[in-house]
């Protein structure tokens, strides 16, 4: 007892300490989100309280095997006129009482009882499956969440730098009015644009908060938590490393996804229902015994005389042989073939999502990474080519119509890198997620 209660201290001042170490922590990692969100979302822990009734199930199965044993106790008091020797009634009070062990064991039912035994484990590990299944489909959620919050945040970074140029130009055409080298109306163009700028830094940063609430959420952090994520930078090696091949990672995919090993666990449970149907044809076979006693009643003889004279004992055998059931069985039969090949097209339907995924990631990285180059080279031509105009319009060589194209040309090819850089990341992150490796950054 003393041992328990040192374990039970030990672990709940580890809790303890984990949870303050959350609270403590200054900035979220990815691992330590998807970590945390494996271990303490709702509907995981409602999934493992789920596997561990399915254990309770394992136990009452196992213990069918055993044999049954119930007792019996019985007491009675009566109040009952009696006729005595000269022929008077008087009423008397009579105790009697019955005790009985009564016992009873299974022999044979088809094996009906350890089917059920393997029945049962087997809908324990698919529990322990839809267990793995969650935390998996919350981990890629989590990953595209924080993947949007890095994008997001160099989002803002960018439309910061565009804002600051934008207003430097706005200043700069406010000197060309001022002076009657630019009309009011290309003055007006650059002031639009400044606009249109400000507009969008406010829109990257809305876009931001909703997806750090999209991560607490689900993370289920309460509200006092302060919640911030770390950034870490993303180079080139990571958005362009090397891909395996769709078979390859189809494969390494179909061995070690839960939702490939439940579904086939499904077609195991779905054979071996059909194997308890069939057992129905069969007969059962049981053993019963028990031991007790008569009435034994509080008058003469003496109690453990009585119990001597009405101890009894049986013991017997039962056989039930199903004659006509009323066509129980072969309906029983028949729907398990049908679960069987309902759980085959299952597998079948599994395997084929599973597939579209990698095959629509694999298209996504191999696509993202030839654009994430391409815009790139993209980049670097519109950042020189504006950077021209923009010395151009500072001496007043060019107008706000150039400049604002230049500008806008620059802007795309931003976003155009961006949006290549994390599709790409995302989808190298999931394929690699398909293959057995650990999501990180």
């Amino acid at each position: 007892m003393k041992r328990t209660y040192i374990v039970f201290a030990f672990l709940a001042t580890i809790g303890c300490l984990f949870a303050s170490g959350i609270k403590a922590q200054e900035a979220w990692t990815l691992r330590l989100c998807i970590e945390y969100a494996r271990q303490q979302n709702i509907q995981v822990q409602k999934s493992q309280v789920s596997a561990e009734s399915y254990s309770v199930d394992v136990l009452q199965s196992k213990a069918a095997l055993f044999p049954s044993l119930t007792g019996s106790v019985s007491q009675r008091l009566a109040n009952s006129q009696v006729a005595n020797s000269n022929g008077d009634y008087k009423y008397e009070q009579t105790f009697a009482g019955e005790y009985s062990l009564n016992a009873s064991v299974t022999v044979y039912n088809g094996n009906r009882n350890r089917d059920a035994i393997k029945t049962a484990q087997m809908k324990k590990s698919a529990q322990d499956l839809t267990t793995q299944e969650l935390q998996n489909s919350i981990e890629i959620s989590i990953t595209q969440a924080y993947l949007q919050m890095l994008y997001t945040r160099e989002s803002i970074k960018n439309n910061e730098n565009i804002v600051a140029t934008s207003e430097a130009e706005l200043k700069q055409a406010k000197i060309f009015l001022d002076a009657g080298s630019t009309t009011r109306s290309e003055y007006a163009q650059v002031e639009a644009q400044y606009s249109s700028d400000k507009y969008n830094l406010v829109l990257a940063q809305n876009s931001y908060d909703n997806y750090k609430l999209q991560l607490k959420q689900l993370l289920e952090l309460d509200q006092d938590v302060d919640f911030e994520v770390a950034f870490p930078e993303v180079g080139d090696d990571e958005v362009l490393q090397m891909v395996a091949s769709k078979r390859d990672v189809y494969s390494t995919a179909l061995a070690i996804m839960p939702e490939i090993k439940n579904s086939k666990l499904g077609i195991d449970i779905a054979n071996l229902s059909k194997k308890t149907a069939k057992s129905g044809y069969l007969p059962t076979v049981s053993l019963t015994g028990s031991i007790g006693t008569g009435n034994i009643y509080n008058q003469s003889p003496s109690f453990f005389t009585q119990l001597d004279r009405n101890f009894n004992q049986s013991i017997g055998v039962s056989v039930s042989i199903p004659i006509f059931d009323n066509r129980q069985n072969k309906s029983n039969v028949q729907k398990a073939d049908l679960d069987i090949r309902t759980a085959e097209l299952e597998l079948l339907d599994t395997q084929k999502t599973l597939l579209k995924t990698i095959e629509g990631l694999y298209q996504d990285v191999v696509s993202a990474q030839s654009k994430y180059i391409a815009a790139k080279d993209q980049l670097n031509s519109t950042r020189l080519s504006y950077e021209l105009v923009q010395e151009q319009f500072n001496l007043g060589m060019r107008n706000t119509v150039e400049l604002t194209t230049e500008k806008n040309n620059y802007t795309n090819a931003l976003q155009n890198l961006l949006q290549a850089k994390y599709t790409a990341l995302l989808s190298l992150k999931l394929l690699n997620f398909y293959q057995g490796q650990e999501i990180s950054l």
